[in-house]
């Protein structure tokens, strides 16, 4: 085991003990602080106590999704939550490591609005799917793919066609997401869409 891994590990199993807090609830309240720059989540997190290399591992942890940095490459993660199978694409979330809040964010959206929804690693992209697969992401350094299963709604300047590589032929349209404010009604009507006809 890394020395870097193992501290992290240490830190982390004492987090709650030492401070009254677990690794979610301390990046709840950092969010909750609406915080923009990186100097100020450390200087706050040292107000409440934590050495300043402490506070900066934390403030890495939370610029990092709120998941650990070296632990997220090495451990296994939990299930998917409401309902998901499977084990959490963690490969193919390090793969665009800046576009992971923004899938974090669509797949809290959509196991909210879809119970059930079930997201699994697939070869090259994360399923996601009823009984049938409806959509799929793919994500890189640039930028988060969506795939959708739209059969034959026209495309526009938005809502392409497909050039996602691997997925099913069901799989027909695609976006391209960069920004949290993507995750509209709008989108989320598309995906409903999807998953309606996953479903006929």
């Amino acid at each position: 085991m890394a020395r870097d891994e193992e501290e992290e590990r240490e830190f982390l199993a004492e987090l709650k003990a030492r401070s009254g807090r677990d690794l979610a609830e301390w990046m709840a309240a950092i969010s909750a602080q609406g915080f923009t720059d990186k100097n100020h989540v450390i200087d706050w997190l040292r107000a409440q106590g934590f050495p300043f290399a402490r506070a900066s591992w934390l403030e890495r942890i939370h610029n990092n999704g709120g998941k650990p940095i070296y632990l997220s490459t090495a451990e296994p993660v939990a299930p998917c939550a409401a309902g998901g199978a499977g084990r959490r694409p963690e490969a193919l979330l390090a793969a665009g490591k800046g576009y992971r809040p923004l899938y974090e964010l669509l797949e809290r959206a959509i196991l909210k609005a879809l119970p059930g929804t079930q997201i699994a690693a697939k070869p090259g992209y994360i399923g996601i799917q009823h009984r049938r697969e409806f959509a799929a992401v793919v994500l890189n350094a640039r930028e988060l793919r969506l795939g959708l299963a739209l059969g034959e709604r026209p495309f526009d300047s938005g809502l392409q066609k497909s050039t996602l590589k691997g997925v099913g032929e069901a799989i027909t349209h695609m976006l391209v997401l960069t920004d949290a404010r993507q995750v509209s009604a709008e989108l989320m009507q598309l995906i409903a869409e999807a998953s309606a006809r996953a479903r006929r």
